[in-house]
C-alpha cells in the first residue's frame, strides 16, 4: 500500500538531539572564527541562541504535524480495512464491553447500525441468542473474547446466533487480543450455507449407509450358509465373510458420523462411568476372542452424559485397539478421577502411531496406518466423531502412543454436580 509508519516520540526526540547538538557545535566554531572580539561573540551567542529556539520551534512543530498526519492517515487505513472486512468483528475493551463493530458485523446480525452491537459482551450473546449447534448455551467462561483477552489459546469454534430478524445463523468464532492495548477482536464468519451443505451431505450418507447394510446382511449369511453344505470352500468364503464385516464396519463409521450431525441435543443421564465400561467391554469381548480385556475402576465415577453417544464412543477405542492389535493381546480400561475430571483410558499393545502422524490422528478421513495389505484400515471417522462427541459434552479427548508399542487414548469428561 505504500503507507509509511508514523513516526515515533523517540525518533521525534532523537532528530531533535542530532540537529541541536549540530547547531550548537557548527555556531560555536563559527562565532570563534568570525569575530574575534568577545563583545561581538557575545552578541552573537544571544542572537544565535533567539534563532536557535525560533528554529527548533519550527522543527518541532513541522516534525509533530507530519507525525500526526501519519498517524491519521494510518488510522484511516486501519478503519478502511476494518470496516471493510467480510468477515463480523467486534472490538472488546478489557471490562468485557463491545466498544466498536465493522459493516459486516451490523449486516451479519440484521442491526440498524453498530451501536445497536455496543455494550456488555454478556448482554450482547444473550441478546443474540449464543449457543452450542446442540443448542445448549454458551457459558461464559468459555467466549473466545473472555479466554483472548485473559491470554489463553483460542480455538475457533462453531455455534448458533440469531439475527435482530429473528432467523438462526450457523457461526464460526474466535478472538485475538491485539497487544499492549487491553482489547481483543472478536471474528463471526457466517458458515451457514457450508452447514446447510454438511446436513445434506450426512442425510444422504445416513440413507446410503441404510440401503448398505440390508444386502451387506445377506452376503454375509449366504457365505456362511455354503460354508457349511461345501466345507471345501472354506477358505475363500471366510474371506468374503471378512471383507463383509469390514464393509459392514465402514457403513456403521458413516452412520455414526452422519448421526452425530444430524441429532439434536443429548439425553443426558447421570451415570457410573466405570458401569458403562464394564457393559461395553462384555459386547467387545464377544467378538475378539483373541484379546483379553480388562477393566479397572476403583471407585464409582459419577458423569452426567448421553448413555448411548458414550458408549459408541467407548465402543469405537476397543474396536480400534482390537484392529490394531492384530496379533491379539491385552486391551486395558481404567476409569478414575484425576485433578477433578473423569477420566477413561484405553491400552492396547498393537502397532502404535508414528510419531510424524500424531498431529493429525483427530482429523476427519484421516488414518495413520491406511493403505496398508491388511483389513484394519477404516475410513477415518471413528476418533473424530468420538472426539466431537466428548467435545459436546464439555470434555476432551487426548493419547499417548510409540510407534510398535501400543497406544493409550484418554476421555476426559467433567464429573456431575455433587460428585
Amino acid at each position: 500500500m505504500g503507507r509509511r509508519r508514523p513516526w515515533s516520540p523517540g525518533r521525534i526526540v532523537a532528530v531533535y538531539v542530532v540537529l541541536s547538538l549540530a547547531w550548537a557545535g557548527l555556531t560555536g566554531l563559527l562565532v570563534q572564527r568570525l569575530f574575534g572580539d568577545p563583545r561581538y561573540q557575545e552578541l552573537v551567542r544571544t542572537a544565535n541562541r533567539a534563532a536557535f529556539v525560533v528554529l527548533s520551534s519550527l522543527l518541532l512543530y513541522a516534525l509533530i504535524r507530519r507525525s500526526e498526519s501519519e498517524v491519521r492517515r494510518f488510522g484511516a487505513e486501519l478503519r478502511s480495512a476494518f470496516d471493510n472486512m467480510a468477515d463480523g468483528l467486534l472490538l472488546v475493551d478489557s471490562e468485557m464491553r463491545v466498544v466498536d463493530a465493522n459493516r459486516a458485523a451490523v449486516e451479519l446480525l440484521g442491526t440498524a447500525s453498530k451501536k445497536d452491537l455496543l455494550g456488555p459482551i454478556e448482554d450482547w450473546a444473550k441478546r443474540f441468542a449464543l449457543r452450542y449447534p446442540d443448542a445448549s448455551p454458551v457459558p461464559f467462561e468459555r467466549y473466545a473474547t473472555r479466554r483472548a483477552l485473559a491470554g489463553e489459546a483460542v480455538v475457533p469454534y462453531e455455534g448458533i446466533m440469531r439475527r435482530a430478524d429473528g432467523r438462526e445463523l450457523f457461526v464460526s468464532i474466535s478472538a485475538a487480543p491485539l497487544a499492549g492495548m487491553g482489547l481483543a477482536v472478536t471474528v463471526i464468519r457466517d458458515i451457514s450455507a457450508a452447514r446447510r451443505l454438511e446436513e445434506v451431505r450426512d442425510e444422504f450418507l445416513a440413507t446410503a449407509a441404510h440401503e448398505l447394510k440390508t444386502p451387506l446382511a445377506v452376503i454375509k449369511a449366504y457365505a456362511q450358509l455354503v460354508e457349511r453344505r461345501a466345507p471345501a470352500d472354506a477358505q475363500p468364503l471366510a474371506a468374503i465373510e471378512r471383507q463383509v464385516d469390514r464393509l459392514d464396519r465402514l457403513v456403521q463409521h458413516l452412520l455414526d458420523t452422519s448421526r452425530l450431525h444430524l441429532e439434536g441435543e443429548a439425553r443426558r443421564e447421570r451415570l457410573d462411568l466405570g458401569v458403562l465400561a464394564r457393559e461395553v467391554v462384555d459386547r467387545a469381548r464377544r467378538g475378539a476372542p483373541r484379546h483379553t480385556f480388562t477393566v479397572e475402576a476403583p471407585a464409582p465415577v459419577m458423569v452426567s452424559v448421553d448413555r448411548a453417544r458414550l458408549a459408541r464412543v467407548v465402543a469405537g477405542l476397543l474396536d480400534n485397539s482390537v484392529r490394531f492389535s492384530p496379533a491379539g493381546g491385552p486391551v486395558a480400561v481404567r476409569v478414575e478421577v484425576d485433578t477433578g475430571e473423569a477420566v477413561l483410558s484405553v491400552t492396547d499393545h498393537g502397532v502404535g502411531i508414528p510419531r510424524e502422524q500424531q498431529a493429525r490422528v483427530f482429523e476427519r478421513y484421516y488414518h495413520a496406518h491406511g493403505g496398508g495389505a491388511d483389513d484394519s484400515a477404516g475410513i477415518g471417522l471413528t476418533l473424530e466423531v468420538s472426539r466431537a462427541i466428548v467435545e459436546r459434552h464439555g470434555g476432551r479427548m487426548t493419547f499417548e502412543s510409540v510407534a510398535g508399542q501400543g497406544s493409550t487414548f484418554f476421555v476426559h469428561l467433567p464429573l456431575a454436580a455433587g460428585a
